[in-house]
C-alpha cells in the first residue's frame, strides 16, 4: 500500500467488535423511527383531497432548485436571516453527503465491490470542504440564536391576540421550546464533530500520515493544537475521543430519528411545498363550490394533501405575520 492509501480515516478505529454492532443497532433504529414517521405523514397527506397540482412537474422542479440555490424567498424580506439560512443549508447539505459518501464506500462499495476513494487528495479536499461546511452551519446558527433571543423580533413572538390567559393554546412557550432543541442539537452536533477530530488528531499526532496533514482540517486541528497546549496527552486524546464518539454519534442518530416529528422535517416539506406551490395564489382566491353546506375548515379531510404539506413547511419564522394585514391591526392571522 502506497503512502497515498494511509491518508486517510480509519471508521471506528478503536473500537471493539461488539461496539460497532451496538452501534449499527442503534442507527437502523433510528432509520426505522424515521420511515414510521415518513409513513405517518404521507398517511396524513393521503387523508387530504385531490389537488391537481402533478402538472408540469419538471419546471415545477427546476424553478424548486432554483428557489432553494438562491435562497429568494426568505432574503426578500429579511436579508440577514436569509444568508443565515443559507449557511445553514448548504453547511448541512454538505455535511450530509459527506456523511452519505463515507457510508456509500465503507458499508457498499468495498465490501460489494471492493472498490475504495476515501484516501490520499480525495480524502485531503473531503475534510478541508467539511470543515468550511460545519464552521457555514455553526455560524448560521449562532445568528439565528442571537436573532431569537437578543433581537427579540415581534414577528417571532409566537402570542395570539385572540387568547387571554387561562384560554386554550394561551401558553406558546413549547413552540419555543421546540426552536431551542433544534438550535442546540444542530450546533452541539457541529461542535462535537470538530472535538471528535481534534481529539484523533492528538491521539493519533505520532503518525505522520494524520498529523503533517492536520491543517486540511483547519478547525480541527486548530482545537487539536489547543487541547495539546493545555496538557492533554496521546493516551487521555483517546479516551475522550471513545467517550465523546459515541455521544456525537448518538445524538446524531436521534436528530435523523426525530425529523418527521418535529420542524425539523421542513428539509423536506418546505422544497416539496416550493415545488408544488401555486405562483398565482397571491392574485386569486379558491371559490367556494355551491353545493358546499359548510364555509371554512373543520377536519383534516377538508384540506387538500397540498394544503396539509403546505402546513408542515411552517417552521414559525413569522414572515407570514410580517405580511398580514389582520395581524397589523392585532388581530389573529
Amino acid at each position: 500500500m502506497n503512502e497515498a492509501h494511509e491518508i486517510t480515516r480509519i471508521l471506528f478505529e478503536g473500537f471493539s467488535n461488539w461496539s460497532i454492532y451496538l452501534f449499527y443497532v442503534i442507527g437502523y433504529t433510528a432509520i426505522g423511527i424515521f420511515l414510521y414517521g415518513v409513513y405517518v405523514q404521507i398517511r396524513k397527506y393521503r387523508r387530504g383531497k385531490p389537488d391537481a397540482s402533478w402538472g408540469e412537474f419538471f419546471a415545477r422542479f427546476k424553478d424548486m432548485c432554483k428557489t432553494m440555490a438562491t435562497h429568494r424567498t426568505l432574503k426578500r424580506r429579511d436579508k440577514s436571516a436569509g444568508r443565515a439560512h443559507a449557511l445553514i443549508f448548504f453547511g448541512f447539505v454538505l455535511l450530509f453527503i459527506g456523511t452519505a459518501t463515507i457510508t456509500l464506500e465503507y458499508d457498499i462499495l468495498e465490501p460489494l465491490f471492493g472498490i475504495t476513494f476515501w484516501y490520499g487528495d480525495f480524502y485531503l479536499w473531503f475534510s478541508l470542504v467539511l470543515d468550511l461546511a460545519g464552521v457555514g452551519l455553526i455560524g448560521g446558527l449562532l445568528y439565528m440564536m442571537y436573532r431569537r433571543k437578543w433581537l427579540k423580533l415581534p414577528k417571532l413572538d409566537y402570542a395570539r391576540p385572540d387568547r387571554e390567559p387561562g384560554d386554550p393554546d394561551y401558553d406558546r412557550s413549547g413552540y419555543r421550546r421546540e426552536d431551542w432543541a433544534f438550535l442546540w442539537a444542530l450546533i452541539l452536533i457541529g461542535f462535537t464533530g470538530f472535538l471528535l477530530e481534534a481529539a484523533r488528531l492528538v491521539w493519533l499526532s505520532d503518525t505522520a500520515t494524520v498529523w503533517d496533514y492536520r491543517w486540511w482540517s483547519p478547525i480541527g486541528a486548530l482545537m487539536a493544537h489547543v487541547m495539546a497546549g493545555l496538557g492533554m496527552g496521546a493516551e487521555a486524546a483517546g479516551n475522550f475521543r471513545t467517550g465523546l464518539w459515541w455521544f456525537h454519534g448518538v445524538l446524531a442518530l436521534a436528530f435523523v430519528a426525530l425529523i418527521p416529528y418535529t420542524k425539523v422535517k421542513h428539509i423536506f416539506t418546505a422544497s416539496a411545498s416550493l415545488m408544488f406551490r401555486d405562483p398565482m395564489a397571491g392574485k386569486r382566491l379558491p371559490s367556494v363550490p355551491e353545493d358546499q353546506e359548510d364555509i371554512g375548515i373543520k377536519t383534516i379531510t377538508d384540506l387538500t394533501w397540498k394544503q396539509l404539506l403546505h402546513l408542515d413547511s411552517c417552521t414559525k419564522c413569522g414572515r407570514c405575520h410580517e405580511a398580514c394585514p389582520a395581524t397589523a391591526v392585532g388581530a389573529p392571522l
